[in-house]
């Protein structure tokens, strides 16, 4: 009875809110009125969701429309797309304090129910004009947006939702506008600078001269006033001083000034006039130099502060614990690496070392019209490495240097701290970041290349970006790191983490004894030692890890598909998973836990085949040792004799093509590339052209589709179909996928997986609930 509560709670638990995107481009805009706080815009606007084929209703939150014409639908599966172009009025809040310093935002606002989906900007994608119908202003070609909610006290009309408050997700499309200062300075500036220089020269002029001094100072003032009204037309009707205002009311002053000082000099004169001679003097410096002060301060107050990214703030620290013990197969130090952002546990980036993660709904993400894209990376201010030395954009460019990419095709410093990045193309996978090291290392370490790097910052010999540091080692036996100092990001909670180099069943029962506080690897033996016992919290990311046959497709008799179909048939897959229990694995289809994906029957048969079966050295209790063992069993039972040949290379040799057989191996299932056994003599994939008939012009059109696509929700079902076109073809035989399995000691709180690349993705924020060391 609680098992069948239990699955109906599941069942009738709500699903996640769906994301819509929404896009737009600004094809123009008219009839700016800033009086009437209004413009005229003319745009394309586009919706993009998945699921069923309703269209969301996004509706425009600040416009008077004249026109919705629907320009295009487009489905891909579950994926659709809606395109409007859309006229009308928008109206806007458009503040007028700094006037002709102004900065005005044109806003377009999008609005969508919360039940609808969450309201997502698809700013990567939206765009406008190089030029607008409107003068005398000048705009950067982008939008900024942000995102907000909105509650109204009404149901708004609403039966189902009847007395309640509705809720509304909103998009903000700003155009930020500004006004040149060059054309104001020469049609106003320059002709009030000429009036006060005629009322400053009365100074100039003998004392006794009361009559023409104070001519000029009258004329002066008189076209003063003159030229305010003749350029009132020109200034806003507001109820308020603009700063324009106070220019002409600063000039004002300025002349009566001068009138001043003639009075003044002019009563001296008659008894002193020596006095009267230095007021005039101290007058022909003062005066300019009081109003030029004054203007600065006016100046500077009215233009607007230039708006920049703000980094995230940092979560406040917690209390330091000492010490972290972590038992691992080799001694690779995890929280070592410099990493500009990191995919936490459900599956969205977070900044790191830079400020924010670039995304499609941000601007730091530009999708160019030649069908490539552009990513600006921005680091933390006051960045730094382990030995204090300055983390900088010359070592985000030295860094994105070692790795050879041909559809980079730009890398821009645009100052210390901020590095931008353009390819040809557009691949999800360039938002994922990359790891830094320190453009010094060029000198310290021979090679240079990212392996080296990567093995230098490992053993101490590079300083860490990351939240730990190199401490010291004792070969084979322990790494000790601990905390940096220097680090951008939250600072570590443990001021020390070992790890102890330790086999999976000896570091499983080290965590029982309480001599370990984290297992980041489990074979299935010690997760079946562990999974019942109430002092260990374990962890599984399931589907990470495909377990697949490499067939040598080179020679025959593997080339030929109708045999690989045989073989696979001939596999009793579910007994393979329970080879590998209690460790959690399923039967694959191939990279994605999924549908099951029918095998066209083959009456080839496989009586007397013998192929030789490459696999590692084999150990006790290791999956590929099962594996290869159930194998043997499976194919002698359909007359195919399996001779096993251990090779500890298998993992340099399958890529490189250099094996003959079948070659049993595992990888992650993140990047689809890694399983479709095209590679290059040095073992790259190579998966930018057809080789028949298994990696065809449909397979590579499926692949690209998948890289270039950057909507996850998109890339799910994408890589869906070309799992499907992948199983056809049989590329590689899949058997089991399987999980990462890790084990953590109960109170200890942060470890988790979920989508994450890696276990150590949030490890600065790892603690225990309740020390005792």
């Amino acid at each position: 009875m609680l098992t069948a509560l239990t699955l109906l709670a599941c069942a009738a638990a709500p699903a996640p809110p769906r994301n819509v995107y929404v896009g737009a481009f600004l094809s123009d805009v008219s009839d700016f009125d800033l009086k009437a706080g209004r413009f005229q815009a003319d745009l394309i606007v586009w919706v993009k969701w998945l699921g069923d084929d309703q269209v969301p209703l996004v509706t425009f939150e600040n416009a008077e429309l004249s026109s919705r014409e629907e320009v295009g639908r487009e489905h891909d599966a579950a994926w659709h797309s809606v395109r409007w172009r859309v006229q009308g009025t928008f109206r806007g809040d458009f503040p007028l304090h700094a006037f002709p310093f102004d900065r005005q935002t044109l806003p377009v606002v999008f609005g969508l129910d919360e039940r609808d989906g969450v309201l997502v900007p698809d700013l990567g994608a939206s765009g406008m004009s190089e030029h607008f119908s409107i003068t005398g202003w000048a705009y950067e070609p982008s939008f900024s947006a942000r995102t907000e909610e909105r509650t109204y006290r009404s149901d708004l009309g609403s039966v189902s939702r009847e007395g309640e408050r509705t809720q509304r997700r909103l998009a903000l499309f700003a155009v930020e506008m500004k006004r040149p200062f060059g054309p104001y300075l020469v049609k106003f500036a320059l002709p009030l600078l000429l009036i006060l220089l005629m009322a400053l020269l009365a100074l100039v002029l003998p004392p006794e001269r009361l009559d023409v001094r104070s001519a000029l100072g009258i004329t002066a003032l008189l076209a003063a006033i003159a030229f305010h009204y003749t350029q009132a037309g020109t200034l806003p009707d507001v109820t308020y001083l603009v700063a324009a205002d106070m220019l002409f009311l600063a000039s004002y002053v300025f002349i009566a000034g001068t009138l001043v000082l003639s009075v003044v000099s002019f009563r001296l004169n008659e008894r002193r006039p020596a006095a009267a001679h230095r007021a005039d003097r101290a007058g022909l410096w003062l005066l300019p130099t009081l109003t030029a002060l004054t203007l600065s301060v006016l100046v500077s107050n009215a233009r607007p502060p230039v708006r920049e990214v703000v980094a995230a703030p940092l979560p406040p620290p917690r209390a330091s614990q000492p010490l972290l013990r972590v038992g691992v197969p080799s001694l690779d130090g995890p929280g070592q690496r410099a990493d500009l952002v990191v995919r936490r546990a459900d599956g969205t980036m977070q900044a790191v070392l830079v400020e924010e993660a670039p995304a499609l709904t941000n601007s730091l993400v530009r999708l160019l019209p030649d069908g490539g894209m552009r990513i600006r990376w921005r680091l933390r201010p006051d960045t730094r490495w382990s030995d204090g030395s300055a983390l900088t954009a010359d070592d985000l460019a030295f860094s994105l240097a070692r790795v050879i990419d041909p559809l980079r095709i730009a890398v821009t410093r645009v100052d210390e701290r901020t590095l931008e990045v353009t390819y040809s193309a557009r691949h999800s996978e360039w938002l994922s970041g990359f790891t830094v090291f320190p453009q010094r290392a060029a000198m310290e370490v021979e090679d240079a290349g990212p392996e080296a790097l990567t093995r230098a910052s490992s053993e101490g010999r590079l300083s860490s970006g990351g939240p730990l540091m190199f401490a010291r080692l004792e070969p084979g036996r322990k790494l000790t790191l601990v905390r940096n100092p220097q680090y951008a990001g939250p600072a570590a909670v443990f001021e020390q983490v070992e790890l102890h180099a330790l086999a999976p069943m000896n570091a499983a029962h080290a965590l029982l004894e309480g001599k370990l506080d984290v297992v980041p690897s489990l074979t299935p033996e010690a997760w079946a030692l562990l999974r019942d016992q109430p002092s260990v919290r374990l962890l599984e990311q399931p589907g990470d890890v495909l377990w697949v046959l490499v067939p040598n497709l080179a020679s025959p008799p593997l080339n030929e598909l109708a045999l690989r179909r045989a073989l696979l048939a001939a596999i009793d897959r579910p007994a393979l998973v329970q080879a590998l229990a209690p460790s959690p694995a399923r039967v694959a289809w191939g990279w994605l836990a999924g549908r099951e994906l029918p095998l066209p029957k083959t009456p080839l048969p496989l009586q007397g085949l013998h192929l030789k079966l490459n696999v590692a050295p084999r150990e006790e209790g290791a999956i590929h040792s099962a594996l290869a063992d159930r194998l043997v069993v499976d194919l002698a039972r359909v007359g195919v004799t399996l001779e096993l040949n251990e090779r500890a290379d298998l993992n340099q040799a399958v890529p490189r093509g250099d094996f003959e057989g079948l070659a049993l191996v595992s990888s992650e299932t993140g990047d689809p590339g890694r399983f479709m056994n095209v590679t290059d003599s040095s073992g790259r994939p190579r998966l930018d052209r057809a080789v028949e008939p298994h990696f065809d012009d449909e397979m590579v059109e499926r692949y690209e589709a998948w890289v270039a696509s950057l909507y996850t929700e998109r890339r799910a079902f994408l890589g869906e179909a070309m799992q499907e076109a992948w199983f056809k073809r049989l590329p590689m035989l899949p058997l089991v996928l399987g999980s990462r399995l890790a084990a953590v000691r109960s109170d200890l709180v942060g470890p988790e997986w979920g989508a994450a690349d890696s276990l150590w993705w949030n490890l600065a924020d790892w603690h225990l609930t309740a020390p005792t060391r």
